[in-house]
This record gives C-alpha cells, structure tokens and sequence, in this order.
C-alpha cells in the first residue's frame, strides 16, 4: 500500500534517512488503510490488540477511565502518530484509544513489524527514536499536571500541538486548528471546562494568543514559551554506521 503523503513519512524520514526502497518496504507490511467516525473506539481499555496503526488523517486520544467514571487523558494523538505502542508490547491494554473526529490509519500487525525489523533493523531503530520523543511528551505532561499552574499548562499544550502540527506540515508558523473540543482540553489539563475557559481569556486577555472558533494564532510566541517554560527540542537524527563501521567499532 503506498505510504505517499502519509505522515508517518515525514515523521521517519525526519529521525533517519530513509531512501524509496526502504519506504517500499515499510508500506508493503501494511493491510489496509482503516477508517473510523468520531467516537468510534479503536483500542479497548483491557483488552488485547496488537497492531501498529500509523495516523493519516483524522483526530483521537488516549485516555485511563477509573472506576468512579473519570476520565485522564493520556495522549492527544495526531496524523503521524502510532496508535498501538505502546499497548501492542504488553498482553492487554491498560487504556483506550477513541477518535474525536472522522479519522484514517494504515494498519499493520505487531509481528509484520516486528518481522521487518529483523530484516531492516533500521526500522527497530527509527520506533525507538519515535518512543523517546514520545517519553519525553509524557514527562512534560507529568509537569504540567504535578507543579504548572493551570495558565502555564494550557501556554505548554497549545505550544506542544503547534510543534507536533508543525512537524508534519499541518501548521503554519505562528498559527494552526485546534481540533480538540475544550471538554477534552480541560481533560488533557486537569481542570472543569468553565476553569478552562478562565486560563483561555487570560492568555487572550495577556495578548498571547487569538482564536476565532477553533483557529489559534500564537501571537505572541516567545512569551508563551517563557510563561510556559517551553523548551522545544529537536529529536537528535540516527547515526548512519556503514557496516565496515560496525565490524571495526567491535574489534
């Protein structure tokens, strides 16, 4: 199935360089191309799924429901992401993936992955440089939720979206669609919706930003990033070793 256009692409070839044929190879592992409407489940909270399903188009989260019937939520997923990882690791997942809006994945299963890794290790590599990128996501949105202020959580996420947007070609500089409902925002953040629309007038109020329905104009991005102590990093690209490197680096 050709991956031309997809995400995903953009992604990969940003952590490691990746020619025609390698991406000939990573599109033949792949089954089908799998649509969902809004609030269509695609992974159920402990059960088992193992499949990687690389977002083309479309919106969706992952979330932790407790038994009280709150909701965390643990990831807000974009084109580009990987739905199945880390779930597809484990025997069952431990969370759920829902869409939020009409959405487009190419699926593959765990062991067609796992099977082209042994033959490209390359790819091995580019899903933990993925995975670490990923961690470091995660950490900031423990911050976010343990020691930023509720204006300072919101400044971090609009920042994260931006970039994560940016990355794959969804947004422009200083500007992107928010394509997230502010009941899942205030879930995201940690906070009720009518608190969530406070942090928002504040930034509005503080010139930060402008919005006008779901379209969000950083105006003033540097001083997002200082209230929000945004640190953007670049993810480091994959050495590229020639095999005559490899033998020489083990004697």
């Amino acid at each position: 199935m050709p991956l031309t256009g997809h995400p995903i692409v953009t992604r990969l070839t940003g952590a490691m360089k990746l020619n025609a044929a390698d991406i000939e190879r990573l599109a033949a592992i792949f089954e089908r191309d799998l649509s969902f409407r809004k609030r269509e489940e695609l992974v159920v909270q402990g059960s088992e799924f193992r499949n990687l399903c690389f977002v083309k188009d479309g919106y969706a989260i992952r979330y932790r429901l407790l038994r009280s019937g709150k909701r965390q939520i643990l990831k807000l997923i974009l084109p580009g992401d990987v739905i199945g990882f880390p779930v597809s690791f484990f025997d069952r997942s431990s969370y759920a993936v829902v869409a939020v809006s009409d959405l487009t994945y190419a699926a593959c299963s765990f062991d067609s992955y796992v099977r082209l890794c042994y033959e490209q290790p390359q790819f091995g590599l580019v899903l933990s440089w993925l995975a670490a990128q990923e961690a470091a996501t995660y950490a900031e949105h423990i911050v976010n939720l343990g020691r930023r202020t509720p204006v300072e959580r919101l400044a971090h996420l609009l920042l994260e979206i931006h970039g994560r947007l940016l990355e794959v070609g969804l947004a422009d500089a200083a500007r992107f669609d928010l394509p997230f409902s502010q009941e899942v925002m205030a879930d995201a953040l940690g906070l009720s919706v009518p608190h969530l629309n406070r942090v928002i007038q504040q930034l509005r109020a503080d010139r930060l930003i402008t919005s006008t329905s779901r379209l969000i104009d950083l105006t003033d991005i540097s001083g997002l990033r200082r209230l929000a102590q945004y640190e953007p990093m670049a993810l480091a690209t994959i050495p590229v070793l020639r095999i005559d490197d490899i033998g020489n680096r083990s004697e």
